[in-house]
């Protein structure tokens, strides 16, 4: 049975509900000359960890994702930002895990609705569209095991479509043909209680400019595709090849300096 909730019907968004970190606990305030200061600070620690980016022996040197996610908190006035899945899945080992996840999840729910709505045919063609999945709760859909994702994503949803081909063939063996789209979010904000993963710096020290408006929360998107193609009932254990890229995306525009974008 799949995680997921598939229809048939065109890519629709599910309902979604992001929190607002220290907005939903707090009033908001207007800045103070010892706020506007403490933005500063951190701004310098900002360019200073994006000139440590890929020198050796340098700690927090492999973090460019996550700076260009907090660059855009401070700098990017609330708006919607997209990253980029595909590095998420290429650089990390629990983005791979929930793309091989995802693929089973959107195969099996592929595979109910042929025998739910299509039994009789030989050969159909039909869209399906999926509910949301948690990831960052559980072995299946793991929390971000590098400081780079953990600081630029943490935990997310994804949702998922697809425009699926099948054919009964000669054999008695059903082929299915899928071009799969997962979508991505985060909100992108800090959260009373809670603290940095690999330094411990709590989250109070930013959510601080939610509050004042000296950093705004803002929405983090992406969109990764793939082609799959397999026959019969999908198994978790062999899940079907999927071919798309770019595996590697350039880095985020977001970054000050041209090397941390190359």
């Amino acid at each position: 049975m799949p995680t997921a909730t598939y229809t048939l019907g065109t890519c629709t968004r599910p309902s979604i509900r992001h929190d607002n970190g220290f907005l939903d606990k707090f009033a908001r305030r207007a800045p103070t000359v010892q706020d506007h200061l403490m933005k500063q600070w951190w701004v310098g620690k900002l360019e200073a960890a994006e000139a440590a980016q890929d020198v050796p022996f340098l700690p927090h040197n492999d973090i460019s994702d996550a700076l260009a996610a907090y660059r855009h908190f401070l700098e990017g006035g609330g708006r919607q930002r997209t990253f980029s899945y595909d590095r998420y899945v290429a650089n990390d080992p629990s983005g791979r895990t929930a793309l091989r996840s995802a693929l089973f999840d959107v195969q099996i729910g592929a595979w109910e609705l042929l025998m739910r709505h299509y039994l009789d045919k030989d050969t159909v063609s039909f869209e399906m569209t999926g509910s949301a999945i948690a990831v960052g709760s559980g072995s299946v859909f793991p929390y971000p095991a590098t400081e780079n994702w953990q600081k630029a994503i943490g935990g997310h949803v994804i949702w998922l479509c697809a425009k699926v081909s099948v054919q009964r063939q000669a054999n008695g063996q059903t082929r299915f043909a899928m071009d799969l789209t997962l979508h991505a979010e985060d909100m992108y904000n800090f959260n009373p209680g809670a603290k940095d993963i690999a330094t411990g710096i709590p989250d109070e020290a930013n959510g601080v400019f939610e509050l004042t408006g000296l950093g705004q929360q803002y929405l983090n998107v992406a969109t990764l595709r793939r082609h799959v193609v397999w026959s019969g009932r999908p198994d978790a254990s062999g899940v079907a090849a999927a071919k798309g890229g770019p595996w590697r995306d350039r880095q985020p525009s977001d970054n000050r300096r041209l090397r941390n974008r190359l």
